[in-house]
């Protein structure tokens, strides 16, 4: 799986990666990132071996909406525009045009474009 530095996601999220065992280090095992701007926080956690990743988003701490289990990550990479945004960008090995979009700023924003029904 081709993905950004560690530098880069520490960047984006603005902090550390806690892992899911204290004596289990980047980039083995489950390892989460969280950022909160305002009322909106997200929580992505991505274990680079396996290729799994997944996306929560909070509203004043309670959730409404989470991803789970994001299999067979082809690559994430690390966008930045002048304009001011920033964010992730996760495509698939199934899928490599329709990625999910999880912008960090200026605010949280969670997207993803399906294909319509009966679109191979």
């Amino acid at each position: 799986m081709e993905m950004p530095e560690l530098a880069e996601l520490i960047w984006l999220f603005e902090d550390e990666p806690q892992g899911e065992h204290e004596d289990v280090h980047w980039p083995v095992g489950l390892q989460s990132f969280q950022l909160t701007r305002g009322a909106i926080s997200v929580l992505f956690s991505i274990d680079p071996a396996a290729g799994e990743a997944y996306v929560g988003l909070y509203v004043n701490g309670e959730e409404i909406t989470y991803i789970g289990r994001l299999r067979r990550l082809e690559r994430l990479s690390v966008e930045r525009e002048r304009s001011g945004y920033e964010g992730l960008r996760l495509w698939f090995q199934e899928d490599s045009e329709e990625p999910v979009v999880l912008q960090t700023k200026p605010t949280i924003r969670l997207s993803w474009d399906v294909k319509s029904l009966g679109e191979l």
